[in-house]
């Protein structure tokens, strides 16, 4: 390759394209860094309207807000450490309690009472409780830092995710992955918020894909490694974020398996073989959150019975019957069929200012992906990329089950969150499809260029 240059080349080329080999992802790295941060944490970009993003789940931040004012009061693990409000009626919560959580805490102010919340481990709390504590700045100077964290830690995420996409699939690909990040106004929307504290989602897929890579480039990765590797993320998500968009992230976790399966061409044996050391990892991952959060409720309520008890019915009352609760409005969830909580999902737009429904997105992936394999039985390509790109492909369309099955397992809380559970949507299908249309764009460039 270093001979090519030389005799294609003349010096001063040859120096500029040697820096942008070595110093061009890190270029990348911190321009994709820079600018997604600046739409996470401040919509610089305005891609949301200002009102909708400051008060973006403000309710849902609050148990954040207040785990760390009852930390403050108390200690670090009083009420198992679990997130909650301060001062409420549970059954009868208004926008004045809401607001209430962020008052006491900025102003340094104390609770009377405290609601755990039971379904959560919350160490997201628990974190940001002894950040609090060491501060040596404001409350109101310390949210800032903490909403500046949250959105610095889902921009590098994010970042690190379209410098795989510069790496493995080009730079057109990683342009439209990065495009389709900043512009989408639900990833600006879930960029800061403490609660969501959305970069775990994200974490383990981008970890298995860099993984992955480097096996490909001879540094072997073990099923026992493999197994230690999606245990600890998925644990590591779970205690750090709950239980919020869990099938959507646990099949980001299956998609780089999925993807250098085919790119690697591993055998059947090999594939079904990490697959299922795979799914026994995130099993187990899960089995262990669970029982934490059964201690922690456990401490907060001094009955393990009403742990258990808990955590039984609020995930029956998630699914797509409702279970059996006896609330009004889930029953009403619950006689809502699949189709009517899908359309709504469907016919939300991708942008803020343009109507571009996601139900049109996967059209317009539909499309690339018959292009592209039309012009591929024209004028086949060669064939390690026909490889990569049957990989891209196959993955972007396994990763649509994620937001379809969320959307219909979990129908109860679908249809009464409408206002904001479209990130699914992106964990990781949007991505993945933008990705590929800019793959195939460029691959479609490639192989009908006039020959030189």
């Amino acid at each position: 390759m270093n001979a090519l240059i030389d005799r294609t080349f003349p010096m001063k080329n040859r120096v500029s394209i040697k820096f942008l080999t070595r110093f061009g992802p890190l270029f990348l790295f911190a321009l994709a860094f820079s600018l997604l941060f600046l739409g996470f944490y401040r919509n610089q970009w305005q891609m949301v309207h200002a009102k909708k993003f400051s008060l973006f789940q403000k309710d849902v931040e609050g148990y954040v807000i207040a785990r760390m004012v009852w930390t403050r009061q108390s200690h670090l693990f009083s009420d198992g450490g679990l997130l909650g409000w301060g001062d409420v009626n549970p059954n009868d919560i208004n926008e004045e309690d809401y607001q209430n959580q962020y008052d006491t805490y900025l102003k340094g102010l104390s609770f009377q009472t405290y609601w755990f919340k039971k379904s959560h481990p919350g160490f997201q709390g628990i974190f940001f409780s002894i950040l609090d504590r060491l501060s040596p700045f404001s409350p109101t100077n310390n949210l800032r830092i903490f909403r500046m964290l949250a959105s610095s830690l889902f921009a590098i995420t994010l970042t690190g995710l379209i410098v795989w996409f510069y790496q493995e699939l080009g730079w057109l690909s990683a342009l439209f992955a990065f495009v389709s990040i900043i512009v989408s106004q639900w990833m600006t929307l879930f960029g800061r918020n403490l609660f969501f504290f959305s970069w775990i989602f994200y974490l383990p897929m981008v970890i298995l894909l860099f993984r992955l890579q480097c096996e490909k480039k001879g540094n072997k990765l073990s099923d026992k490694q493999l197994f230690w590797l999606a245990f600890s993320l998925t644990l590591f998500k779970c205690l750090f974020n709950g239980y919020d968009f869990i099938l959507p992230t646990l099949g980001m976790i299956a998609s780089p398996i999925i993807f250098y399966g085919i790119a690697g061409k591993w055998n059947k044996e090999q594939f079904i073989k990490r697959s299922i050391t795979v799914a026994f990892a995130i099993l187990i991952a899960i089995i262990l959150s669970l029982i934490i959060l059964s201690v922690q409720v456990m401490l907060a309520s001094e009955s393990f019975q009403e742990a258990f008890r808990f955590m039984t019915e609020n995930f029956n009352r998630r699914l797509m019957d409702g279970g059996q609760d006896p609330s009004p409005i889930y029953a009403i969830a619950a006689q809502a069929s699949v189709w009517s909580v899908l359309k709504v999902y469907l016919l939300e737009s991708y942008l803020n200012d343009l109507y571009v429904p996601y139900y049109v997105l996967i059209l317009i992936f539909a499309g690339m992906t018959a292009i592209y394999f039309l012009s591929n039985r024209i004028r086949p390509g060669d064939p390690n990329q026909t490889s990569t790109a049957t990989a891209l492909i196959t993955t972007t369309w396994f990763s649509l089950l994620s937001p379809l099955s969320w959307y219909t397992v979990f129908k109860s809380l679908a249809f009464l969150h409408t206002h904001m559970n479209y990130l699914p949507w992106h964990m990781p299908f949007t991505i993945l499809g933008f990705g590929m249309c800019g793959y195939v764009i460029e691959t479609l460039f490639r192989q009908f260029r006039p020959a030189q």
